[in-house]
């Protein structure tokens, strides 16, 4: 089993959290470390792509597609971290302030084929046919 990774930086300082992508033979395996006052939460999920292509596509933020919904305990929205050649990496992200003030997360990743983020929302994937 490789110990190798592949640590990917945040453009927003606001975002503490912790990405990178583990190899697993000709496929990755996309790690989130989530950040918030209560035990940070893991995620993952296994891209049907080289750590090496799903870094070259990374721009550093995840894109919006959806409105952010914020009552000031409950904040939601869903965002997209990568655009892949067959389809995108969605991520939701969903964080509940607790009664003693501190927030938790409650967040997934799911790669979602055939669709991408395009001007904040998600657009289907055309493929020629020839």
């Amino acid at each position: 089993m490789s110990t190798e990774k592949y640590t990917l930086c945040w453009d927003d300082n606001s975002i503490p959290h912790r990405l990178w992508l583990e190899p697993e033979g000709t496929s990755s395996r996309l790690v989130m470390e989530v950040i918030k006052d209560v035990t940070p939460e893991i995620l993952s999920v296994t891209l049907p792509f080289s750590p090496q292509t799903v870094a070259e596509r990374w721009g550093g933020s995840a894109i919006p597609v959806s409105p952010a919904f914020d009552d000031g305990r409950l904040f939601t929205q869903t965002r997209v971290l990568f655009n892949l050649p067959t389809g995108c990496v969605l991520w939701t992200v969903t964080h509940i302030m607790q009664p003693n003030g501190k927030k938790m997360s409650a967040d997934k990743l799911a790669f979602i084929p055939n669709l991408r983020a395009n001007e904040q929302s998600l657009q289907a994937l055309w493929s020629s046919i020839e």
